[in-house]
This record gives C-alpha cells, sequence and structure tokens, in this order.
C-alpha cells in the first residue's frame, strides 16, 4: 500500500506518462470518434493534474522530477516488455523484494554480471 503522503506523487507522475504515451497514440491516429472525444476529454483532465502538481515539482526540483519521471516510465517499458502469462512470476521476485531486498539485489547483480 502506497503512504497517503505519496500517493499523490505517484498520481502526478503516472498523469504525466500516460499523458505522453496517450498523446502519441492521438497523433499516431489510434483513437476513432467516441473513443477520440474520450481521449480528447481525458488528455486535459491529466493536463489539469499536471499543471496543478508536476509542474510545481519540476519548478522545486527539476532534477529529481525528471529522474522520478525517467524512473517510472522506464519500469512502465520494463514491465510491459514481459508477456502477461509471465507475470506471475515477476510478482513472485517483488515479493521476495519485498521481503529481502538484499538477497534479490545480489541475485540480480550476479545474473546480470
Amino acid at each position: 500500500m502506497i503512504p497517503e503522503e505519496n500517493r499523490i506523487n505517484h498520481i502526478v507522475i503516472s498523469s504525466q506518462v500516460l499523458s505522453y504515451y496517450i498523446a502519441g497514440m492521438k497523433s499516431d491516429n489510434y483513437f476513432k470518434k467516441v473513443l477520440l472525444k474520450f481521449t480528447n476529454n481525458f488528455i486535459e483532465q491529466l493536463k489539469t493534474v499536471e499543471w496543478k502538481y508536476f509542474d510545481k515539482m519540476f519548478k522545486k526540483e527539476e532534477e529529481a522530477a525528471v529522474i522520478v519521471y525517467e524512473t517510472y516510465d522506464n519500469f512502465i517499458k520494463t514491465i510491459a516488455s514481459v508477456p502477461i502469462w509471465e507475470m506471475q512470476n515477476v510478482t513472485k521476485i517483488l515479493e521476495a523484494y519485498n521481503k529481502d531486498p538484499k538477497s534479490i539485489e545480489g541475485i540480480v547483480k550476479k545474473t546480470l554480471r
């Protein structure tokens, strides 16, 4: 569970990344008719969140905001590259990490050598 004080940060970063991906799909003419109308409205709502919070974060701590954005974006790209039928394995790895981070970090470093 996300601590209450961090929830807005998660929403803000998620909104920023989601805006980027949706805008890209929109420019590729992926959305048509009713879905396009919904998408336009949704993008406007995401912009509201972005302007209200992300821009404040960016102005206050530009480098930190960029790092968090890039970390989240890379995480989404990595997770999206795993086939859905293998997600149970990824979930188990994350559960193991939550239980014993140092052990899993050691295994990861050894594996990635």
